[in-house]
């Protein structure tokens, strides 16, 4: 369990792909990321470029609000936060990387909620405890 600083947020987000991109692996029987046929330094910077683009993309986009989430002390603001994040990165990821297969973007969601809640789930619980102890 991390605390939610922007370091470990990025840190989030990166692992949130990483482990995105060996799902889709799976599914699409496309081993390309852990086969890359690099033969100069063109070949390197497209894997890169096709490797990195969405998590840096997202590492910029999200990770100040996923940072005030965690600030919000109301667990409906909370959700509310965290539910519209999801919403952006859904668009932003099936806008970008998977316009033919919008499920895509649902499997992206549903990595993104798995890995929220195991690296900040105490923080998260958190969030939850004192909003029941204001609601008290």
């Amino acid at each position: 369990m991390l605390k939610p600083v922007i370091k470990n947020i990025v840190l989030y987000l990166f692992l949130k792909y990483v482990i995105f991109y060996i799902f889709m692996m799976f599914k699409n029987k496309d081993f390309f990321f852990i086969n890359p046929q690099i033969r100069n330094g063109a070949d390197l910077f497209y894997y890169l470029w096709i490797f990195l683009f969405l998590p840096a993309l997202c590492m910029i986009s999200f990770s100040a609000p996923l940072y005030f989430a965690f600030k919000v002390k109301n667990a409906i603001y909370f959700i509310l936060l965290i539910s519209l994040i999801l919403v952006a990165e859904y668009f932003l990821y099936t806008n970008l990387a998977s316009r033919s297969d919008l499920m895509n973007g649902v499997y992206n969601g549903i990595v993104s909620l798995v890995v929220f809640t195991l690296f900040f789930f105490k923080q998260i619980s958190l969030v939850f405890n004192k909003g029941n102890n204001n609601n008290a």
